[in-house]
Formats: C-alpha cells, sequence, structure tokens
C-alpha cells in the first residue's frame, strides 16, 4: 500500500515534470 502510493506520486510528479517541459517548449517557440 505504501509503495503502491509513493509509486503513484513519483509517477504523478513525473507527468508533471513532462507537461512543463512541454509548455516551456511551446512557450520558447512562440518567443
Amino acid at each position: 500500500e505504501v509503495l503502491k502510493r509513493t509509486y503513484n506520486r513519483q509517477r504523478q510528479a513525473g507527468i508533471t515534470q513532462e507537461i512543463a517541459e512541454i509548455v516551456g517548449g511551446a512557450a520558447a517557440l512562440q518567443g
């Protein structure tokens, strides 16, 4: 149970990181 919760948190952090990079890249492309 604890392991699953930790895994979910790690996965959520990874998704957040990806979204941040995509948004940052789009903003850079728009100038």
